[in-house]
């Protein structure tokens, strides 16, 4: 929580119980204007130091840039036995301090890969697509505790009562939060074998779902427990479309304000106003092969989608948790609760939120190789992209020490 907001809650605060002590007063027929006034004094003066006392804890005091530097470089060479081929990472230590490091690969010479190169960063699109969710919700145009009967198209609604979903059981904030019990179409043998034989090969949003319901069955009881599902956020994105009629890369650039909060080379590679620059998208390899090709629809409804570079998905985070994307406090803390979670759940409404020896951590990764951490402690945000699938885990590891040795 900022500076301005937490003062905002603590005057809401004050002004609550300055009403409940002149209540009292009038109900016990003790009121007068000195009590009042010598009642309101008191309570300013109380806000007042309140007010100073609070303020060094809203965020601890970051240690220099070159500290910060020093620290990636210590981490970086402490896994010289198992390095990324090829990578870049961008850090946000506070508006005004940023750095980045990138190493090339040889694999994608003569390409030069810097923090601006743009990737596809597959399920990092989740977080946009929950942040949109929640800003409709904020507008008042969705209710997390809506069902999905109500919000998904005849033809959804056919195709899924007919494997036995309870629709009407299961409500926005479950698929947020995948416990809603849908399958993830995405993870079935018969999806990843259709797109290693067919990768150019384009696949529909409804193709998805037809796929949720042909190669598995419910998981579960809505809200009984976690199960991550594609399919639940496909669901998101339609019924982003249908909410806001609009499609959905317009829905996502509008309601998070790309413009305003200064979020760029953050780009839907289909359907979006803006274009993806291809001499800028980097070569990313799945076991040994060059995706470059590979259709966009094998990830593209609102679980993925978005092509983007580490200063873009880490320009996003540090705007998202520091209040800039929505406009009350409190939906912030809504997106980042386990209230009403299954026990252990790991997911929150759209992120992640981990634990690396004792450091709470929010975060999001992608399938081709992509992350974008948050360390609240600090507020410190890391983005991150490998050239090579198989680097993720690494990434991870080098990202989550890095994090953790800063929080110290």
């Amino acid at each position: 929580m900022s500076v301005k907001q937490y003062l905002g809650c603590l005057t809401a605060f004050f002004r609550k119980l300055y009403a409940l002590i002149k209540d009292y007063f009038l109900r016990k027929m003790l009121w007068n204007v000195g009590a009042l006034k010598r009642v309101k004094k008191t309570l300013s003066s109380l806000f007042v130091a309140l007010s100073m006392l609070a303020l060094p804890v809203t965020a601890e005091p970051t240690k220099p840039l070159e500290t910060h530097h020093a620290l990636m470089g210590q981490v970086l060479n402490a896994h010289q036995q198992a390095p990324l081929t090829g990578f870049a990472l961008h850090v946000i230590v506070d508006d005004g301090h940023t750095f980045s490091t990138v190493k090339q690969s040889k694999e994608n010479a003569p390409q030069v890969i810097n923090p601006n190169s743009l990737f596809r960063i597959a399920s990092v699109t989740k977080t946009f697509t929950a942040a949109t969710v929640l800003r409709l919700h904020e507008e008042g145009k969705l209710n997390l505790d809506t069902t999905l009967d109500k919000l998904i198209s005849d033809d959804f609604f056919a195709l899924l009562e007919s494997d036995g979903y309870a629709l009407d059981k299961m409500t926005l904030k479950q698929v947020l939060s995948h416990t809603a019990g849908l399958y993830d179409h995405a993870q079935s043998d018969q999806y990843l074998a259709g797109i290693m034989a067919h990768p150019q090969q384009d696949i529909t949003m409804r193709e998805q779902i037809k796929g949720c319901v042909e190669w598995g069955d419910p998981i579960g009881k809505p809200g009984e427990r976690f199960s991550y599902s594609d399919t639940g956020y496909v669901l998101l994105g339609h019924i982003i479309e249908r909410v806001t009629d609009l499609p959905l890369p317009e829905a996502v650039r509008q309601y998070l304000s790309f413009d305003k909060n200064h979020i760029e080379n953050v780009v839907w590679e289909r359907g979006d106003s803006v274009a993806v620059d291809e001499s800028r998208r980097v070569h990313q390899y799945l076991h040994g092969t060059d995706t470059f090709n590979w259709s966009p629809t094998v990830d593209l409804y609102g679980g993925g989608g978005l092509v983007a570079s580490p200063i873009g998905m880490a320009k996003f985070y540090q705007a998202l948790f520091s209040g800039k994307v929505f406009k009350q406090p409190e939906t912030l803390n809504l997106m980042l609760s386990n209230k009403g979670l299954p026990a252990g759940s790991p997911y929150r409404l759209g992120v992640f939120a981990k634990e690396y020896n004792g450091t709470l951590v929010y975060q999001h990764g992608g399938f081709w190789g992509t992350l974008v951490m948050y360390e609240p402690t600090t507020q410190v945000v890391v983005a991150g992209a490998v050239t090579q699938q198989k680097d993720y885990a690494q990434l991870e590891k080098v990202m989550s020490d890095y994090l953790t040795l800063q929080a110290k």
